[in-house]
């Protein structure tokens, strides 16, 4: 018998790779060692998560598969429901609360669709929190995230404890939709003190803010990089959030946002890069807001001939560097 990891063939002389493998954008079946979870919430009951005839039916089930193996760096295989329903009427895949414990080291959650569109994730009730994240090193991609409600629910919430008992850094999510349901949650992803996560090629649209920083609490967030996102009108605030040596780059913020941009929340960070941005702004000065150390130069504003913006648009510094 071959075992996890060892090419072996059929009875047509065909190979087959039996090792754990995953497919993230730029990269072509990298494997990380781990185990290899399915989940199909189509089928009527679970079975044992280790191929799609005898998939779990729940995230959940197959987070707490892998947590209860011990291993580290597996990956869970997720299937949405064929439909051709619209954003406004879509039934979620799934309606529940999933949390990676800080033991499961690089676990990756990968929606096996070619977007995130038709696998449809929203918490269990009301003010739930779909994905809460404390561990090292995960990956999450390919989900349309549906939290409801204002005061708690997210999408992804991602946690580092003062004494490092949950310790999220390293957390990269792309290729997602963040979108509320019922009632406009509170963030698309909340960060609290999380350091080197990485937030690529998402869109945010009907939350309160698309990313949001929680707390300064015990630690700076250091070096976040969001990369190549959309935030649109049905948004109130785009990025509201304190880092340092972060980097935002290449995202574009429709107009109508209370607050498109901001790096200083607390007052607790500095020395910020933002490249390549469009801000839809009334007034720069009010719809955005930095550190005198951030580089916002190499930008774009709507609020030409503003201080802080030249007359053909481009940003010359931080907002209110005047």
């Amino acid at each position: 018998m071959a075992r996890l990891g060892q090419v072996t063939g059929d009875v047509k002389g065909n190979l087959k790779f039996l090792g754990q493998c995953t497919f993230t954008q730029g990269l072509v079946g990298v494997a990380n060692g781990g185990e290899t979870y399915y989940v199909d919430s189509s089928r009527s009951a679970s079975g044992k998560g280790d191929r799609w005839g005898a998939a779990f039916i729940t995230i959940a089930e197959a987070v707490a598969a892998a947590l209860a193996a011990g291993g580290h760096h597996d990956t869970i295989l997720v299937a949405g429901t064929e439909n051709e329903e619209s954003s406004g009427t879509l039934t979620s895949d799934y309606s529940e609360d999933v949390t990676i414990a800080a033991s499961q080291v690089g676990l990756r959650i990968i929606g096996m669709g070619n977007s995130p569109e038709g696998i449809a994730w929203t918490p269990a009730a009301a003010e739930g929190i779909c994905l809460l994240v404390y561990a090292r090193d995960c990956y999450v991609s390919g989900f349309r995230f549906r939290p409801n409600g204002a005061t708690t629910s997210c999408g992804i919430y991602i946690e580092t404890a003062a004494d490092m008992a949950e310790n999220a850094m390293g957390f990269t999510v792309e290729n997602c939709i963040f979108r509320s349901t019922t009632t406009t949650a509170l963030a698309g992803i909340a960060i609290n003190g999380t350091n080197d996560v990485t937030i690529r090629g998402c869109k945010f649209t009907s939350v309160l803010t698309g990313i949001l920083s929680i707390s300064p609490g015990h630690s700076v967030q250091y070096r976040t990089q969001i990369l190549d996102c959309t935030f649109d009108d049905k948004c109130t605030n785009g990025i509201k959030v304190d880092m340092r040596s972060g980097l935002i780059r290449g995202c574009v913020f429709s107009p109508g946002m209370t607050m498109a941009l901001q790096t200083d929340l607390f007052s607790v960070g500095k020395e910020n890069s933002i490249f390549q941005c469009h801000i839809a702004a009334t007034a720069y000065e009010t719809n955005c807001s930095g550190y005198s150390t951030d580089i916002w130069v190499g930008s774009v504003c709507s609020d030409v001939g503003n201080t802080d913006v030249s007359a053909d648009g481009w940003i010359i510094q931080y907002p209110n560097q005047s």
